[in-house]
């Protein structure tokens, strides 16, 4: 006999494990990339401390990068913790959000023109809307609980 899969209100969901997983590997992702960084300082990597526009980027992609996954975690205690369950768009605009913000800083410093970051930071904004939306709809359903 082969057992259905019913996703209800009285089956545990596995996207609170999801959102904690990503959660966690991008906190592992965005800390090895600070001891990159710190590297190309300590070794005087020219590519890296030359380039001013270059070092903001890039710690503006490890600073939010490392916050955004630590988000992920906290969302999945929190919504695991008082029981709500959250929508597939929530999850989803939250993992996508914390990809997206923090690879527009990166990719907008490895290719930029001379004063401007590159086309890249313009997923940014676009990260950073789906971030608060997830966020207002963690919210919302916290507070009817």
């Amino acid at each position: 006999m082969v057992e259905r899969k019913i996703d209800g209100p009285d089956k545990p969901s596995n996207q609170y494990p999801r959102l904690a997983f990503q959660g966690w590997l991008s906190l592992a992702f965005w800390m090895s990339f600070g001891l990159l960084l710190e590297s190309l300082m300590a070794y005087k990597s020219p590519a890296y401390l030359d380039d001013p526009q270059r070092r903001e980027l890039f710690r503006l992609a490890h600073a939010h990068g490392s916050l955004l996954g630590v988000v992920l975690v906290i969302a999945a205690i929190w919504t695991n913790a008082i029981g709500a369950r959250l929508s597939r768009s929530t999850v989803t605009t939250l993992r996508l959000g914390a990809v997206i913000m923090p690879f527009g800083f990166l990719a907008a410093g490895l290719w930029h023109p001379e004063s401007d970051p590159g086309l890249a930071i313009w997923l940014v904004p676009a990260g950073a809307l789906l971030l608060i939306f997830g966020v207002i709809s963690i919210a919302l359903s916290s507070r009817t609980r």
